[in-house]
């Protein structure tokens, strides 16, 4: 009797151990092939931006793909990025008086300018598309050099903390994970002396 109810006990076990190992197993696969499946799709996603050939007069449209594991990835890529920015960041950045100010007589669009930020964070967290020099739609030609673009602004200092501040809260609020927002604070912070009182 006790012989048969250890077995029993044994066998329950063992079939709680490989239920457990199925589901683990079924995770995995499911896992795995959303990833993969998550990738096909990014790979031929379009960003709506343009690159020239240097070699040839044509355009090829810009091609986003996604290194997985980056930040860039995590927040959606260059679409993610720009959203984003158009649905949380810009217009909380545009309720402060202080700095809405120094976004008036632009040559640029919100949009335009939205379009670039977003692809220079994508670059910048991971993400594959250009640093600078690409042309948007509009035709804008969106520059890398942040002392070129900000020149005669004369923005101070704790007018870029308080953007970078705004910028972070706007993450945090959107859901963006700690570690994240601070990866994007850090690349706003690599560009404060590229924008500091040009």
């Amino acid at each position: 009797m006790v012989f048969l109810q250890s077995k029993q006990h044994h066998v329950a076990e063992w079939v709680k151990y490989l239920a457990i190992a199925l589901m683990c197993g079924l995770v995995a696969i499911d896992g795995i092939s959303s990833a993969l499946a998550d990738s096909g799709k990014a790979q031929v996603q379009q960003t709506g931006v343009s690159e020239n050939k240097h070699n040839e007069g044509s355009e090829t449209d810009l091609r986003l793909v996604i290194g997985s594991g980056t930040v860039a990835s995590r927040l959606g890529g260059y679409p993610g990025i720009l959203a984003f920015l158009h649905n949380f960041a810009v217009p909380a950045l545009l309720a402060d008086s202080e700095i809405a100010s120094f976004f008036g007589n632009l040559t640029q669009t919100p949009a335009e300018i939205e379009q670039c930020l977003a692809m220079m964070l994508d670059h910048d967290l991971g993400g594959s598309s250009r640093h600078s020099g690409a042309t948007l739609e509009s035709g804008h030609r969106c520059r890398g050099s942040m002392p070129k673009i900000h020149q005669g602004r004369n923005i101070p200092d704790e007018v870029i903390t308080k953007f970078i501040g705004i910028v972070s809260q706007q993450a945090e609020l959107a859901g963006v994970s700690q570690f994240d927002t601070k990866a994007i604070a850090k690349v706003l912070e690599r560009n404060r002396p590229g924008v500091r009182n040009k």
